[in-house]
């Protein structure tokens, strides 16, 4: 999954639950995009990114933005067909208020779903929470089940990176929303401010500009099991982007695909 900051901000996933829901192998077909099968991270540590960050972002390799507080609680759901270049893109998009009442990182399953390695598809997972709208969300590794990056599911830490560096998305606990790095010490001992929290590869676009480039020179260059991030970024497949517009909403993106197919 990638992120988007503000026109806002967007990350890009393979896929959000508003579900950190590692979908059942079996049932899958060869097309998807597979997680990291060595170091989940960048290989960059948290001082080099917030050090490696542009002049005018201060050296804050993150943002945060208070969300929109609507009582609108239903998500707003738009299917969509762009042409870019020679052929057509089809998808839909997602419009979600208030983040703090309405969406939830949820494990395969159940609770305690990443501890039990657990894989389950997105559908049976979202039954937790009779979830409107859900998505597959965070990486998990492939052969043993185990989820992969920093994960906080509803105020409770599930899952801690070690201190890897990779983007995240995150709803704190006062509602703001989250993009962007963040240091180990900030869950290492608890979810601390944040009451949902996942990992993606990739901040696609940070506060209404393209970020993708430099964030693909912070994050891991070679530990994908589908090969470089630049290769992870540029290669077409059905894809998944989650963010924020800049009244302070979720804004979830899907695009249909198949990976390597440009029809």
């Amino acid at each position: 999954m990638m992120l988007l900051s503000g026109v806002g901000s967007f990350l890009l996933f393979t896929c959000l639950d508003i579900q950190i829901s590692a979908e059942n192998v079996e049932e899958l077909s060869e097309d998807f995009l597979t997680p990291y099968t060595k170091q989940h991270g960048s290989h960059l540590n948290h001082r080099q990114i917030r050090e490696c960050q542009p002049a005018h972002y201060n050296g804050i390799p993150h943002e945060v933005i208070p969300s929109n507080t609507s009582a609108v609680l239903e998500p707003l759901i738009k299917r969509f067909i762009r042409k870019v270049g020679n052929r057509y893109v089809k998808g839909h998009y997602s419009i979600v208020s208030d983040p703090l009442r309405t969406i939830s990182i949820l494990e395969p399953k159940q609770v305690g779903g990443c501890e039990l390695k657990i894989r389950e598809t997105v559908a049976n997972s979202a039954t937790q929470r009779n979830c409107l709208l859900a998505i597959n969300a965070g990486f998990f590794n492939t052969h043993t089940g185990a989820c992969l990056g920093n994960l906080v599911s509803d105020g409770r830490k599930v899952h801690d990176s070690g201190g890897l560096q990779n983007t995240h998305f995150g709803i704190t606990k006062n509602g703001s929303i989250f993009t962007g790095y963040l240091a180990e010490e900030e869950i290492q001992n608890g979810p601390g401010d944040f009451q949902q929290l996942v990992t993606g590869v990739g901040w696609i676009l940070r506060n209404g500009q393209s970020f993708v480039n430099f964030s693909k020179y912070l994050e891991c260059e070679d530990t994908e099991e589908t090969g470089t991030v630049e290769k992870f970024v540029n290669v077409i497949s059905a894809r998944t982007v989650v963010g924020h517009d800049k009244e302070g909403r979720v804004v979830i993106v899907q695009i249909d695909g198949k990976t390597f197919y440009d029809g």
